[in-house]
């Protein structure tokens, strides 16, 4: 239990999307993150880290910090295969290369990273973007065990 919270129905039990709690009505309603919650054993934070699922917060950081699916509940499917691809006109702090993924849904090579010679926060952020506009719960096919498979796994 969570202290004014209300525990929030999953829409099956290996919903990775939907939080487990959430607090307020309306316009203040937040929903608690259901992955930074996890000990750092399970892939979480140990954080209590809550939401607001009105102005797409929520679903922003579902998507965009964990790659989460908010149409299948379940992590975007990773790219097909991966290659390097040469850059023309380079400038200085830029990238003589970029990683590209191809993907299992529309076929296109997606830029992996960003053409500035920076590391970004979230290395992913240009795949998951890129796969929630585009899978819309769909996976590669044969895709499977995407779960940690430990005690609580086992009893579900």
């Amino acid at each position: 239990k969570i202290s004014g919270a209300t525990f929030n129905e999953p829409r099956f039990p290996l919903d990775l999307y939907t939080p487990r709690f959430v607090k307020g009505t309306g316009r203040e309603k937040v929903g608690l993150c259901p992955i930074c919650v996890e000990s750092e054993e399970r892939g979480g934070q140990n954080k209590k880290l809550w939401l607001s699922t009105k102005f797409s917060a929520f679903n922003y950081h579902m998507q965009y910090s964990h790659g989460i699916s908010a149409f299948s509940a379940a992590p975007f499917s990773p790219p097909m295969i991966f290659r390097t691809k040469p850059r023309n006109q380079v400038t200085k702090h830029e990238r003589s290369q970029v990683t590209e993924g191809k993907c299992h849904k529309c076929s296109k090579w997606i830029p992996l990273e960003t053409i500035k010679d920076a590391d970004v926060k979230v290395k992913e952020i240009f795949w998951w973007k890129h796969a929630a506009t585009c899978h819309h719960g769909s996976t590669v096919e044969g895709e499977c065990n995407v779960f940690v498979e430990d005690n609580f796994y086992q009893k579900i």
